[in-house]
């Protein structure tokens, strides 16, 4: 304790700040809690919240160059591809004030939490994730809070309180997703519709909600009826395996795919092809790739939302901004497209 006393000491001299404090007793393996109470036994959850690097905004020492860590889930898919590509080429914009450094999962949560781990180990002034899960995720934030360390979640979040478990998540609205997709195909459709859900993957934010929003407003409506729903885990070649699978089932019975994602659909437009099944069905998708979009303006894709990747520049913007000292609000939203067959060809230079 005779250590942790001198960090505290030092904290309150204003000789270290609140990162050098939190990491110190964390190296001496004392808790956020513990180390709360050495600086003020009988107000410890005051002193843990004047403590959180996520609770209020940053006023660190000045550095040279600050380091920081993105953990991403996966590259299964082009939306993936993307969104890293968007991060690492925008990290070398800002490469005079940021050093940074990349970790992949491989689609492993078990691993994704070990690669958080790892970038707390090299000290990373600030840690990005982009959570595969939301509840192993958890766990991952929680242990860059402990040793002082600020996250920002991408693209999906944990179901955590902004601000505190987090600094800030920056991600597209899913549930609005599902109902623009969703309300598209009711416009454009008359008439009981049997219709098949390819799910993304189960546990994943982007999931979870984009089912919400889609069914939200199919549910109540008696003509449509879902013949099946499984989980394609955002990945081509799954879909495809299941859309094969339905064709057999299902047949000409199908009028309608729900899409989660891009991957997806061309996987369940590879299947009908090489099936020979011809029927035109209505088709919802989401993410924004290029070859998708080409195809709302061919009328084979009946509807797209774009899910954007391109999270490098606002992700930097905020850290800036968090180093800065400014207040960041817990959630930021992403702008996102429409294509539907009358701006999809307008609109193709926004895909990927």
């Amino acid at each position: 304790m005779r250590e942790l006393n001198y960090l505290a000491a030092d904290l309150r001299a204003g000789k270290i700040n609140r990162f050098d404090f939190l990491r110190g007793a964390a190296g001496l393996g004392i808790t956020v809690a513990v180390a709360a109470s050495a600086l003020d036994p009988f107000n410890a959850m005051q002193v843990m919240a004047a403590v959180n690097p996520n609770i209020t905004p940053a006023h660190p020492k000045m550095k040279a160059k600050r380091l920081i860590g993105f953990s991403q889930s996966e590259l299964d898919n082009g939306w993936r591809s993307a969104e890293t590509n968007s991060m690492a080429a925008f990290a070398k914009t800002v490469r005079g004030r940021y050093d940074y450094v990349p970790t992949l999962a491989n689609g492993d949560t078990n691993k994704q939490v070990s690669d958080v781990g790892d970038l707390v180990a090299q000290h990373c002034d600030l840690i990005v994730i982009s959570p595969r899960e939301e509840m192993p995720l958890r766990a991952a934030n929680a242990k860059a809070l402990a040793a002082g360390i600020p996250v920002i979640l991408i693209d999906r979040d944990t179901g955590e309180k902004p601000g505190t478990d987090f600094v800030t998540a920056i991600e597209s609205n899913f549930i609005v997703e599902g109902q623009r997709v969703a309300n598209y195909l009711v416009a454009q459709s008359s008439g009981p519709i049997n219709y098949v859900e390819l799910r993304g993957s189960t546990g994943a934010t982007p999931a979870i909600q984009r089912g919400q929003g889609f069914h939200g407003v199919v549910d109540k409506l008696s003509r449509f009826k879902q013949l099946d729903s499984e989980d394609g885990d955002f990945v081509l070649t799954t879909a495809k395996k299941i859309m094969t699978s339905w064709i057999t089932k299902f047949g000409s019975k199908i009028d309608m795919i729900y899409s989660h994602n891009d991957a997806m659909t061309m996987g369940a437009i590879q299947a009908m092809k090489e099936a020979g099944f011809t029927k035109k069905v209505y088709i919802g998708s989401m993410d924004g790739q290029k070859n998708v979009i080409s195809l709302v303006a061919k009328g084979v894709v009946t509807i797209c939302v774009q899910c954007n990747p391109n999270f490098g520049p606002v992700t930097f913007g905020v850290i800036d901004e968090y180093f800065a000292g400014k207040a960041i609000p817990g959630h930021i939203i992403n702008h996102d497209n429409v294509y539907t067959k009358s701006t999809a060809s307008a609109l193709l230079s926004t895909g990927f």
